[in-house]
């Protein structure tokens, strides 16, 4: 039995006249009859009754009818989802992200991807940076928000942004009055710094600006993420060094300023396992660059 019987028959049994449904279908009535026949052998009963004027439906062909339609649809209905699960409209995505992410580039990515594929099933699954890629390899999630800051050659990568650092300062600080500031002028200052186990990035890069500088580092304290240190150096612990992409906060008593000279620059990228090529991540790393675009002009 295939597709086109079901078909052949539905149309017979609504237009209850070979003729005119060998219209509808744009065959020729004899192969319409003889597949109806087929049809009729291959079951082993009879679903129509015929006459010279009309055609009947059987009390078999009746019910066989319902499900003949319901088996159509059905098909019908997988291959419009089948098409969009290709286009990455409809299923489950699993995103990773950090905590500097929930305050930056997650909640405008979140809210235009929700906005482009309303009926995908969005997960956020919190990991601290250093945990992305392992939550990657388990399969915790699909995609994840990745700073370079462990071996990851098993996981392909887009990078989204690449910014420079600044120096958040109290706001009643001195140096707070100056429009930028160079690390030399920061010397002797206590800084809030990052902790090597979470955040190694952040903290080499950092060690290679003071060492670049010819500066030995006061450190007050260390800390794992950018928002502690934001609400430290609130409270005047001293000063720190965040993403430019932090200035979009505003805290009460902190200020930022550009740091002169050549400065490195800190990536952000997503990650998903080389063999998960789903169109669902296409479609958040595409939603994600746009948001990037919007977001430099």
């Amino acid at each position: 039995m295939e597709l086109r019987h079901l078909r052949y028959f539905i149309a017979v049994a609504e237009e209850r006249s070979f003729t005119h449904a060998a219209e509808r279908l744009h065959i020729a009535q004899p192969p319409l009859s003889q597949q109806i026949m087929q049809l009729e052998n291959e079951l082993g009963l009879k679903l129509l009754h015929r006459t010279k004027r009309r055609v009947e439906l059987s009390d078999a062909g009746k019910t066989f009818l319902a499900h003949a339609k319901q088996i159509i649809h059905t098909t019908e209905t997988a291959a419009v989802e089948a098409k969009r699960a290709e286009r990455g409209e409809i299923g489950r995505l699993a995103v990773g992200f950090f905590e500097h992410m929930s305050y930056t580039l997650l909640p405008p990515t979140y809210r235009a991807y929700r906005e482009r594929f309303p009926s995908v099933v969005v997960e956020l699954r919190w990991f601290p940076v250093v945990g992305q890629a392992d939550a990657l390899r388990r399969g915790d999630v699909d995609i994840a928000f990745l700073r370079p800051v462990s071996a990851q050659e098993d996981i392909a990568q887009h990078v989204l942004v690449k910014e420079p650092l600044v120096l958040a300062v109290p706001a009643m600080h001195p140096l707070a009055t100056r429009e930028s500031l160079s690390v030399k002028q920061c010397a002797g200052e206590p800084f809030i710094l990052y902790a090597r186990h979470m955040a190694p990035d952040l903290h080499s890069m950092i060690t290679r600006m003071f060492a670049a500088a010819d500066v030995t580092p006061n450190v007050a304290l260390e800390v794992g993420q950018v928002y502690t240190c934001l609400g430290l150096v609130s409270s005047g612990a001293g000063l720190a060094f965040v993403p430019s992409s932090v200035q979009r906060i505003r805290l009460d008593h902190v200020v930022y300023r550009p740091i002169r000279g050549r400065t490195p620059e800190i990536e952000t990228m997503l990650g998903w396992k080389q063999s998960n090529p789903s169109p669902l991540l296409t479609a958040f790393v595409e939603t994600a660059r746009s948001v990037v675009r919007s977001l430099a002009q």
